[in-house]
């Protein structure tokens, strides 16, 4: 498959690189992907995916309950060949899949050959399916948040995610198949843009990023009739964290690593803390009570539970909104970064009416994002996102304010950085023509990029390893909602250590790439590829046709740039240039990045030396 990759050049000819679509494992003609869950975000998003680029759905699993509405609906939309496997609703949020299940869903995966599984079910049943595609090699997408337990108020629960998560980094750490979490704003090409902005500046300049402001407000104004629902919950303990907010969090955790591209450590976040207030569904009634919604309402049939339920109550359900502020110091702890939380569920929305719609999409929600980002006194980058109608409202201009796409990015610059002290840009330019052409949206264009390499096993920007910093501040902030409900008023300690904030200068490796035989005509015989937090491993084996010798090395990318040639060997022996190829493997899976990298160096400075 792999043979006449290059007449000319390999990839340690090339210090920066792209990959040739010949190093895809399998090409999506060929991937078999099982669904997980068919819900209103399944439908709109990976159903619509799937069939636009006529990928093989081969199996769905769902609830046996389930089972003859999505026969009828998967044929409507012209998945006739998909098999469906059920389970029982009674386990559907079940830690575990039970063995007997476990077997026969791997005995099915196995017969139609699935190579990727797609969860997107209520998140309570995340980790069981998580837990079954790594263990059984099965490359995995899950939708955000990772897991999540019942009871998400008290500490037990909130202990438990935590745990969960590095249960699954383990069980990655062991499988062969990847893990990637669906945080699309990784691949949305303004927040690309504003973190390129943001790397270059602080890695020229040496100054870090000191102030964060991030607000998100979905729009969704759900009221109490509606707060007992099974999607998007909130009697189950959790809310906006763990709803949307999610998102926010993860773009946090990616902005406060670029602080770790400053060459003095004395700048390094080590340590952090939350202090936080939130706002549950009990405190929303003190504000609009039983009394106001039938006034509100008084033209329109108000349901008979404002009448059954004149004082209902909400104990620890869900927060609504969290306001939380974060700080981040060096080791001597002074601070660094100074962030806000500002994650809010009751925000403004168009919903007028009282009767309940689907809740994904069409009950009056409306979207308001904004964020404020500082490098000291030398730049800030503004984000206003705000929408003011629904999707079903679609025109062909939504890119001004208040549009469904409107998205603007106001950067000012201090005159030392001798560029533009202003710049406006709008995120439809930052788009071509054909990507903007027949598309649901730029936030559903950046998950159809994650969706493109993630079935194509190309290096994904949301892969499990890199939620390792999120999961801290999410963890520590839901221990701000406990603190809440129990009436404790405490800063909670956010679990920093380097290597989770640490991010590779990928550029930086060129220097320790091998060229030595970039214009000798090569062939490709074995290719090996792993990941590691943002970063893609590829090891290669190559013939020298001109002198018969063989050329082990491998190469690194981070998603943007590429750097090949490191730890290059020319051997004569094939079965020697084999126990090599195999001996780089066996360090790209098993000793991490970071290790390989000073393994890179040190190489380097004996040569030198």
């Amino acid at each position: 498959m792999y043979s006449n990759l290059y007449k000319r050049k390999s990839f340690n000819d090339l210090d920066i690189f792209q990959y040739p679509k010949e190093l895809v494992y399998h090409n999506k003609k060929h991937n078999k992907v099982a669904l997980v869950g068919i819900g209103p975000h399944a439908k709109r998003i990976y159903l619509n995916y799937l069939k636009k680029h006529k990928i093989n759905l081969a199996l769905v699993v769902e609830l046996e309950s389930k089972k003859e509405e999505i026969e009828n609906y998967l044929k409507e939309k012209g998945f006739k060949n998909s098999q469906i496997f059920t389970i029982p609703d009674k386990i559907k949020y079940q830690e575990h899949l039970p063995k007997d299940v476990s077997s026969q869903l791997l005995i099915t995966c196995n017969n139609l050959g699935i190579t990727h599984l797609i969860i997107s079910t209520e998140p309570k049943a995340h980790f069981m399916y998580l837990e079954f595609a790594l263990k059984n090699n099965i490359n995995v997408l899950t939708d955000k948040p990772i897991t999540v337990s019942e009871n998400m108020t008290t500490l037990k629960s909130i202990k438990k995610v935590r745990k969960q998560y590095y249960k699954l980094l383990d069980l990655e750490r062991k499988s062969t198949a990847t893990c990637k979490v669906m945080c699309q704003r990784k691949y949305h090409k303004g927040y690309e843009k504003i973190k390129k902005i943001l790397n270059d500046v602080v890695k020229t300049y040496q100054i870090p990023i000191t102030y964060i402001d991030i607000f998100h407000s979905d729009g969704n104004w759900e009221m109490p009739h509606d707060l007992n629902k099974e999607n998007h919950p909130y009697k189950y303990g959790y809310g906006k964290l763990f709803h949307s907010g999610y998102h926010f969090i993860d773009l946090l955790s990616d902005l406060l690593k670029i602080n770790n591209n400053l060459t003095d450590k004395s700048k390094h976040i080590t340590s952090g803390e939350v202090f936080s207030k939130v706002f549950t569904p009990e405190d929303e009634l003190q504000c609009i009570n039983i009394s106001d919604y039938k006034r509100l309402f008084a033209n329109q049939n108000i349901p008979n539970y404002y009448y059954e339920n004149q004082f209902p109550r909400f104990k620890k359900y869900g927060e609504k909104n969290f306001y939380g502020l974060l700080s981040f110091y060096n080791q001597k702890g002074s601070t660094i970064t100074t962030a806000n939380l500002n994650l809010l569920h009751d925000g403004v929305s168009r919903r007028s009416w009282i009767e309940s719609r689907d809740f994904y999409k069409q009950n009056g929600r409306i979207r308001h994002e904004r964020i404020n980002i500082e490098v000291g006194h030398l730049l800030n980058i503004q984000v206003h996102s705000y929408q003011s109608k629904e999707i079903n409202e679609r025109t062909n201009d939504e890119e001004n304010v208040g549009g469904l796409e409107h998205f603007d990015i106001y950067i000012f610059r201090n005159p030392l950085l001798g560029d533009k002290v202003f710049e406006e840009i709008h995120l439809g330019d930052l788009y071509s023509e054909k990507e903007k052409k027949e598309f649901m949206g730029y936030n559903e264009l950046s998950r159809e990029k994650f969706l493109k390499d993630f079935l194509n096993n190309k290096n994904c920007r949301g892969d499990l390893k890199d939620q390792v910093l999120a999961i801290e501040i999410l963890y520590s902030c839901s221990k701000e909602v406990y603190n809440h409900y129990n009436k404790k008023h405490k800063v909670e300690k956010i679990y920093i250590n380097e290597k989770n904030m640490l991010l590779l200068d990928v550029e930086k490796l060129r220097s320790y790439s091998d060229f030595v035989n970039i214009n000798l005509d090569k062939s490709l015989i074995h290719h090996f590829t792993s990941y590691d937090n943002t970063y893609e491993l590829n090891v290669c084996m190559n013939y020298i046709k001109e002198n018969g010798n063989y050329e082990v090395y491998f190469c690194i990318d981070d998603g943007i740039k590429g750097v090949g040639g490191l730890l290059t060997k020319e051997l004569q022996n094939k079965f020697i240039a084999l126990l090599y190829y195999k001996y780089l493997c066996f360090l790209v899976k098993h000793i991490g990045i970071f290790r390989l990298i000073y393994m890179v160096r040190s190489k380097s400075k004996k040569i030198n030396s």
